[in-house]
């Protein structure tokens, strides 16, 4: 089978997945009192976007894997971690710039998501050697997307008008 169909199949099934945990689970308990408290539980989900990282040890991807790309996926993910963690530190810390912090996450993170999965495609890296870091592509960035989405969600709610 198709490296690339496989992928958009296992893709595709992660996103339904955590699309309806987060539509059976997640939104039904947003509300005013909450949206900080389901914010902080999804910003805790992206602190771990320092993992890409490891794409410049040695033998987790195939030596053909396009060094600029590995430049830009490790450090767009270690940007959007940091900011999300400081982001959920001020939230966490009752601070007023907590909201404006997760919209800079935001934003940086799906600048982030789109130019890495166009790059990503555009070079074929689905053909190649993945490793461990297939995991990462084709369970946990569907799971961030669902997430980013729910972020928005909540930050353009009325609650916060």
């Amino acid at each position: 089978m198709d490296p690339l169909v496989v992928l958009g199949v296992q893709c595709t099934l992660s996103m339904l997945v955590f699309f309806l945990i987060i539509k059976w689970y997640v939104i039904p308990k947003i509300t005013k009192e909450t949206r900080f408290d389901i914010l902080a539980l999804l910003l805790l989900v992206n602190v771990f976007r320092y993992l890409p990282l490891s794409l410049f040890m040695p033998g987790q991807v195939s030596a053909d894997f396009p060094p600029y790309l590995k430049e830009i996926v490790a450090h767009g993910d270690f940007l959007s971690g940091i900011l999300a963690l400081i982001s959920l530190i001020l939230l966490k810390s009752n601070k007023k710039s907590a909201v404006t912090f997760i919209w800079l996450f935001s934003v940086v993170s799906i600048i982030d998501m789109v130019v890495v999965l166009a790059l990503a495609m555009s070079e074929k890296v689905y053909q190649l050697p993945l490793g461990a870091n297939y995991f990462t592509v084709s369970v946990y960035v569907p799971m961030l997307i669902v997430i980013q989405v729910v972020i928005l969600k909540i930050l353009l709610a009325k609650a916060y008008k």
